[in-house]
């Protein structure tokens, strides 16, 4: 293969995907053709598991600690002034790339293009992810649709679906289409493209399409350990926890229902995934094109009693999927190194073979699955390669082997009968080690949403050996020793302050 200057980058974006509780199975299509030519991670997590917050990380490539606002205004608590301006699309464009966004953005969505997603060849296709009911969720939803291309159909202003007009008004398959028509224009320019594609799957409501609402009707939710736990094995647990009651056989048969409806609307993403793929395989680009497919973050389906939403520091909350694949990424291949949403923007940065974006607190995984001796390899992308080799003089790039974590309570927030909020023991901060000095284990620092800014008043602390105990049901903190307590509480302090180069 003779490379290309710059590849092009896809990014599928879905909401509230998990990976703990089978949120993958049902991408039989992505599964075949982009996992395995590419490759899956094991240990991919979301700095903050909540939508705004996670989608500004992962369009910045910075931690919460720098986003959010310092008066708890904002999108989530994000101040957006801190993101728009310079975001992967910023970055990306100035190097020459057209840009399109298809589907939801953070929740408040610029109702114009952001820097960046505003060039002649671009297309802004965006909302803030819609209503949680229909009509407005998955059904009739309205967008952002500016474009100075003319011949997209765009209307230039606010589209709304229609549920008897064009791909039947199912969001899924309106942005799905809607970026199919922008690639057959842009592949046939002398520049590379970056497509995001953002459905609202599986995000409530959870509407599947019509031609997908009898699957999986057999199937119920993951009964695992820690659904529904006893009173006893969540006694140890922060307050929130604690004092969630019983998940009723009522509330059990909402779960299951939810859970089917969620698999379903991940049958139109893997539909539209199949298409975009197909449609870069026709335009003869797909073997200079990077793929990644993930989520903002995971989901709770009883486990810890949590009968649904997100919000919470548990795997199941804070495991997300990622698939990567393109030139030099072996096919079919895992890995096991502990990364995060922060580092998708820096890894497009070094794809693209963009140096010098010092505000990004994440880094480039590139380095760790790139092959730089493949010659498909395009030239932008081993650049970075071998400036990443030349910076650790000429050793295999180190890596931390643990990943932060944070999150600002957004106030008591109740799903199907229980609380899975609250302002005043859920905003915390935490390291979740998957390996080196720590082993495999979860730190937490508990405090009330008023001390996000400082933790000078921590009320609880948790800590699980993930090894003995995944499902994170026996708080071992008062268990370790003074000096562990110490190195953890120094290193979530140290990072829940760092900046761009001066975080690991």
């Amino acid at each position: 293969a003779v490379a290309a200057a710059k590849p092009n980058i896809v990014l599928f974006l879905q909401d509230d995907q998990d990976y703990a509780l089978g949120g993958w199975d049902p991408m039989t299509q992505a599964n075949s053709v982009i996992a395995n030519n590419g490759a899956t991670a094991e240990n991919w997590f979301i700095h903050t598991p909540v939508c705004c917050p996670s989608r500004a990380e992962i369009l910045s490539g910075r931690y919460a600690h720098n986003v959010v606002s310092t008066d708890f205004s904002g999108c989530m608590h994000v101040n957006e002034s801190n993101v728009n301006p310079v975001s992967f699309g910023y970055y990306l464009n100035k190097a020459g790339y057209n840009i399109g966004y298809f589907g939801k953005h953070m929740n408040q969505a610029p109702k114009l293009p952001p820097p960046g997603f505003d060039c002649p060849n671009c297309w802004w296709f965006a909302n803030g992810g819609g209503r949680d009911a229909e009509p407005g969720g998955y059904l009739n939803a309205s967008f952002n649709d500016y474009t100075q291309l003319t011949n997209m159909g765009s209307v230039n202003g606010t589209y709304v679906g229609d549920t008897n007009g064009e791909y039947a008004g199912y969001t899924t398959a309106v942005i799905a289409n809607k970026s199919i028509t922008w690639l057959k224009h842009v592949a046939t320019l002398d520049a590379p493209f970056m497509l995001t594609v953002a459905p609202k799957a599986p995000h409530v409501p959870s509407t599947p399409a019509v031609w997908y609402a009898d699957r999986y009707s057999d199937r119920s939710a993951p009964r695992t350990p820690d659904y529904n736990a006893s009173h006893t094995l969540l006694a140890d647990h922060h307050w929130l926890i604690s004092q969630q009651g019983p998940i009723t056989l009522s509330q059990a048969d909402d779960i299951d229902a939810l859970f089917r409806n969620r698999w379903r609307t991940l049958l139109s993403v893997d539909d539209a995934i199949q298409g975009v793929y197909d449609t870069l395989v026709e335009l003869g680009v797909q073997d200079n094109t990077y793929w990644f497919i993930t989520s903002d973050h995971g989901y709770n389906l009883g486990q810890h009693r949590l009968p649904s939403c997100k919000l919470n520091v548990y795997d199941h909350d804070v495991r997300i999927p990622m698939v990567i694949s393109g030139p030099g990424i072996k096919p079919g291949t895992t890995f096991d190194f502990p990364a995060s949403n922060v580092d998708v923007a820096p890894t497009f940065m070094g794809l693209a073979g963009i140096l010098g974006v010092t505000t990004m607190d994440g880094r480039s995984v590139a380095p760790l699955l790139i092959n730089a001796s493949d010659p498909a390899v395009p030239l932008s992308t081993r650049q970075h390669l071998e400036h990443v080799r030349e910076q650790s003089d000429g050793a295999a790039p180190s890596w931390r082997d643990f990943h932060l974590i944070e999150y600002n309570s957004l106030g008591d927030v109740r799903r199907t009968g229980h609380l899975v909020d609250d302002p005043q023991s859920n905003t915390y901060r935490a390291i979740r080690s998957v390996r080196g000095q720590f082993g495999n284990i979860l730190y937490a620092e508990f405090t009330a949403l008023t001390d996000m800014h400082t933790f000078s008043n921590v009320s609880f602390y948790e800590f699980y050996d993930m090894d003995t105990d995944p499902h994170q049901l026996h708080n071992l903190y008062q268990s370790q020793s003074a000096e562990l307590k110490s190195q953890l509480h120094d290193l979530v302090e140290r990072e829940f302050h760092c900046r761009g180069t001066t975080c690991l």
